[in-house]
């Protein structure tokens, strides 16, 4: 069994409301996303043409999540602050990086059996590590 991974940055903000330290201020990071795909190589030698992880990612969570306010559909303070005007991603969770991280996995997976790990940096030193 093979494993290939193809990198990702994006830019967005969120809060953490249910957080008592700073991170409960609105903030943003700039994310660093790894998305590695595990499996027998095809008949040309590859788990997967890159180009494909990219177009899959691309579509399935940076046009969601890239350049947008993650609010959390609990949050209604943030709700209320960032009108629709502005580009903003409602979640069913609160914006920790472990709960991206997993959903970025579950979203991926339901295209893309093969995804088996998804590593999210919200920081340059902090990640969430998601493994099947």
């Amino acid at each position: 069994m093979l494993e290939i991974s193809k990198e990702f940055t994006f830019d967005m903000a969120h809060r953490l409301a249910l957080h008592s330290g700073k991170c409960k201020n609105l903030h943003g990071h700039s994310y660093r996303l790894q998305v590695f795909l595990s499996s027998e190589k095809n008949s040309q030698g590859m788990i997967a043409d890159f180009a494909e992880i990219k177009n899959m990612v691309k579509k399935e969570i940076l046009s969601l999540l890239d350049h947008s306010t993650a609010i959390w559909s609990k949050d209604e303070m943030l709700m209320k602050a960032i009108p629709e005007c502005f580009k903003r991603t409602v979640l069913p969770f609160e914006t920790t990086a472990e709960n991206l991280a997993e959903w970025i996995f579950v979203t991926l997976e339901k295209n893309e059996p093969r995804i088996s790990k998804v590593i999210l940096w919200e920081t340059p030193a902090s990640q969430a590590i998601y493994t099947r």
